[in-house]
């Protein structure tokens, strides 16, 4: 499997901008820096480090607002 590419297929590059789906969030976006070792690097405060294979819909999950 390549680690930069989500369970639904979707290839997780710098530039992208992505939705944080958990309610709690109240709709944050972040933007993707880098991508390293299967984790994406995100803009914002606090700097944000997620493992791209819970990039994915679902309660808690990401969606993929824009390329």
């Amino acid at each position: 499997m390549i680690d930069n590419v989500t369970k639904e297929g979707i290839e997780v590059k710098p530039g992208q901008v992505w939705l944080d789906l958990d309610k709690r969030m109240k709709g944050r976006k972040r933007i993707i820096l880098r991508v390293e070792d299967g984790k994406a690097f995100m803009d914002g405060y606090p700097k944000t480090k997620v493992s791209i294979s819970r990039m994915h819909r679902g309660s808690t999950g990401w969606s993929i607002v824009s390329e």
